[in-house]
């Protein structure tokens, strides 16, 4: 745990720590990369010791052991996998649970491009949780709100990355609160950067964060260019309707994310990249998949769904009734998802990067710590309506 050992690799941003805290005496404080780490005020630190308890990287809460049931599958809707990370799972899950009375905390964008945890009770509010944020999200004090719906026996569907997940869980084991009601889902992750990284590349493309309101930003871009669909491109939509199409050729944070070059420090060390997962359906790409069905493109949109627990399964014979769906099996999903074996390895320039940073362009940070990697200045526009 990072309050007693102070390494890095032993904390993963999830405020866990500062919401179990009885006394408030645990603030959160940048480092010189920007991440935000806890830090005591020992003056009133009474040592009751349940931030050690509540850490998500010294508690193992896993649901499975090598025991997920796997599946891969599709919306039956083109245009709920158009507006999708991977195929349209999460729509399923929130379309069956809403007819359930279902409360939902989720990640959507903010005003100025924030990443934030929010809650949502309608469709409306949950399509603002689709499409990946490649950004690690403010669980923004999520934990104790949700603790609250289930002592009012209300339902909760929450979904993030396998560290905020497994945070949640730790809390409310901490505070003995009975989980029944609660379904929890976890995304494949490659690992997460922070938001001043994201406000400083998008400042600096648009040209201020002042001049930043009514544009779109989705990281994985699905309108079709030179002739296919590739997911691993991002977009940006300007008010206007200009729609840019960003790639690991024409865009630093795009390259930099899959290059491994930004991420948290505990992403390198994750404690949650194992087959055994903390929730009840862990949700991703079904990368590959075209391999063993061809009329699938794993590009243009399939999901990879492990079903983690009874509770998981029991959802799933509501979800894949909206999904064309196929069975697979736990080899395949670790064969295709390194993820689910292994955290990210990180790039051998990482520090270097940082040490960039401060004193130059993020696109000239990136560049020189990517091999001398040249950008080209201006991304592949595209113009087409906005509807």
């Amino acid at each position: 745990m990072y309050l007693t050992s102070g390494d890095k690799l032993e904390c993963c941003g999830c405020k866990a720590c500062v919401e179990i805290c009885p006394q408030k005496c645990i603030s959160l404080k940048e480092d010189n990369e920007h991440f935000i780490y806890p830090v005591v005020n020992k003056t009133e630190c009474t040592h009751c010791n349940l931030c050690e308890k509540t850490c998500p990287i010294s508690s193992h809460i896993f649901k499975s052991s090598n025991k997920s049931e796997v599946w891969v599958g599709r919306y039956k809707s083109q245009n709920v996998i158009f507006d999708s990370s991977s195929g349209g799972a999460y729509t399923a899950i929130y379309k069956t649970l809403l007819k359930e009375n279902y409360i939902f905390y989720g990640v959507r964008w903010s005003e100025n491009f924030q990443v934030i945890h929010d809650i949502a009770k309608t469709e409306q509010g949950c399509e603002n949780f689709r499409k990946s944020k490649y950004v690690l999200s403010d669980t923004n004090k999520v934990f104790s709100k949700i603790e609250g719906h289930l002592v009012n026996s209300e339902k909760v569907c929450f979904s993030g990355t396998p560290c905020q997940c497994a945070a949640l869980l730790a809390y409310l084991n901490s505070k003995h609160i009975r989980c029944d009601n609660l379904i929890v889902v976890d995304i494949i992750c490659h690992g997460a950067p922070n938001q001043y990284l994201f406000d400083k590349y998008i400042s600096e493309k648009i040209g201020s964060k002042s001049n930043i309101t009514g544009y779109i930003y989705n990281f994985k871009n699905k309108t079709p260019y030179s002739g296919k669909v590739n997911s691993r491109s991002a977009e940006m939509i300007s008010p206007q309707g200009e729609s840019y199409i960003l790639d690991s050729q024409n865009d630093p944070f795009i390259k930099a994310y899959y290059g491994r070059l930004f991420y948290r420090p505990a992403c390198g060390d994750c404690r949650f990249a194992r087959p055994e997962r903390v929730s009840d359906i862990t949700i991703g790409d079904a990368w590959h998949i075209e391999r063993d069905y061809p009329e699938w493109n794993s590009l243009a949109g399939v999901s990879l769904i492990l079903l983690n627990s009874p509770k998981g399964k029991s959802l799933f014979d509501d979800i894949k009734k909206q999904m064309e769906v196929k069975k697979m099996n736990i080899a395949w999903a670790v064969e295709t998802n390194a993820q689910l074996s292994k955290p990210t390895q990180m790039h051998p320039k990482r520090e270097k990067f940082f040490s960039l940073l401060e004193n130059n362009p993020f696109e000239v940070a990136v560049s020189k710590s990517m091999d001398g990697s040249v950008f080209r200045r201006v991304a592949r526009r595209i113009k087409r309506f906005v509807k």
